[in-house]
């Protein structure tokens, strides 16, 4: 990573190009996932970090066509069932993660700046962004919560309570779309202070498009807290996994 940054800082050192804006960025964000499953339970948006570099081809005095490379850093929690199969046992249970996701992002924004005013630059931009998945780990807590012995055998819950068991650092990557298609929508202010070089800074909401996840029915259909059975309570009802990672991140950077 460090050096994908130092990289992109040389980079913007090249700026003066006929026609184009360069320039690095900081971009610490909210983030946080999203799902229209109701038996997905969507909690916590944590702060993390990213950082990027900005590249704006201009083909009129106010107009941009705007690209770059982003990295970043995006996470949050969520709580489903599933069901687990090993032999003739099924098990359920309660899974409580929290993602630790990070991806490299090329966006393709249309820029929209005005003259200045009062010495400063304002600017909005919108477009898509598609991304790379580079690592994904999660924090996972689960419990067994009804046992079934035997393919004929009802559900029930186990006794005693089984403990709650903690795996940190699991990696899911395999689990996951290696690529994310987003929304991207930006707004932010430029201040000169040398020539051609201004400070930058501005907010940018990057919503995933596509779920995060593999298509895979896997989530427990719940009614009123419990999990939906069906056959006589022999087997249960499951939905899909659709879970979109979203971001709303400060940035902040220089434009040479």
């Amino acid at each position: 990573m460090l050096c994908l940054f130092a990289m992109m800082a040389i980079t913007a050192t090249q700026a003066q190009i006929s026609g184009y804006k360069i320039g690095i960025k900081v971009s610490p964000n909210i983030s946080y996932m999203k799902s229209d499953n109701g038996d997905i339970t969507i909690d916590r948006a944590p702060l993390k970090f990213g950082f990027g570099l900005v590249v704006d081809k201009m083909f009129a005095e106010n107009y941009a066509i705007g690209t770059g490379v982003n990295v970043y850093r995006v996470g949050g929690r969520t709580q489903y069932s599933y069901v687990q199969n090993v032999v003739d046992t099924a098990s359920i249970y309660n899974l409580t993660r929290d993602h630790k996701l990070t991806y490299i992002e090329i966006p393709l924004t249309l820029k929209l700046r005005t003259s200045p005013i009062a010495g400063i630059t304002y600017w909005g931009q919108f477009g898509t962004g598609i991304s790379y998945l580079y690592k994904a780990y999660s924090d996972d807590t689960f419990q067994e919560k009804f046992i079934q012995r035997g393919g004929s055998a009802p559900f029930i819950a186990p006794s005693p309570a089984s403990p709650v068991i903690v795996d940190e650092g699991n990696e899911i990557q395999k689990e996951l779309m290696p690529v994310r298609a987003s929304l991207i929508i930006a707004a932010g202010i430029e201040y000169p202070i040398s020539g051609s070089t201004a400070l930058m800074a501005g907010f940018t909401f990057n919503g995933g498009l596509l779920s995060t996840y593999k298509a895979k029915d896997e989530v427990i259909k719940m009614t009123s807290g419990n999990p939906t059975f069906s056959n006589s309570n022999k087997s249960v009802e499951t939905t899909s996994r659709k879970i979109a990672a979203n971001l709303i991140e400060l940035n902040v950077g220089i434009i040479f």
